[in-house]
């Protein structure tokens, strides 16, 4: 998330709450929150809000993003990799973390190619 999206996110928040904001609002909900992706935290205020009436912090935005994640791993299967990886194990685990993770992010499981490709041939290589 960037500055920007941290000052959309408040104001999302503010829809709810009525809250006021600032720039050293939107800089400190940055530095707790700027590793997240804004369409999670976004999920999660509106899923807050949705069933709660407690004013919201990023802690609690923080956990409703764990569990969104949480549950997108538990909801979809991580795909095998490509065969040509069975021989070599590190490159194997880097392509089930990348795949991982862009299930986590929400994104298609497959990594493509130019990431199976090229990162994964530093991976072979040592790097």
């Amino acid at each position: 998330m960037n500055a920007k999206e941290a000052g959309d996110l408040l104001a999302k928040c503010a829809s709810y709450d009525r809250r006021t904001t600032g720039e050293a609002d939107i800089i400190a909900w940055l530095q707790a929150l700027g590793d997240l992706s804004y369409r999670d935290c976004e999920a999660a205020v509106v899923a807050h809000y949705a069933d709660s009436t407690d004013w919201i912090m990023p802690a609690h935005i923080r956990h409703r993003v764990k569990e969104i994640r949480r549950i997108r791993l538990q909801d979809t299967e991580i795909p095998a990799p490509p065969p040509e990886l069975l021989n070599n194990p590190p490159a194997y685990r880097a392509w089930l973390r990348e795949a991982a993770r862009r299930i986590a992010d929400g994104e298609p499981a497959d990594p493509p190619q130019a990431i199976t490709g090229r990162h994964l041939r530093g991976i072979e290589a040592g790097r």
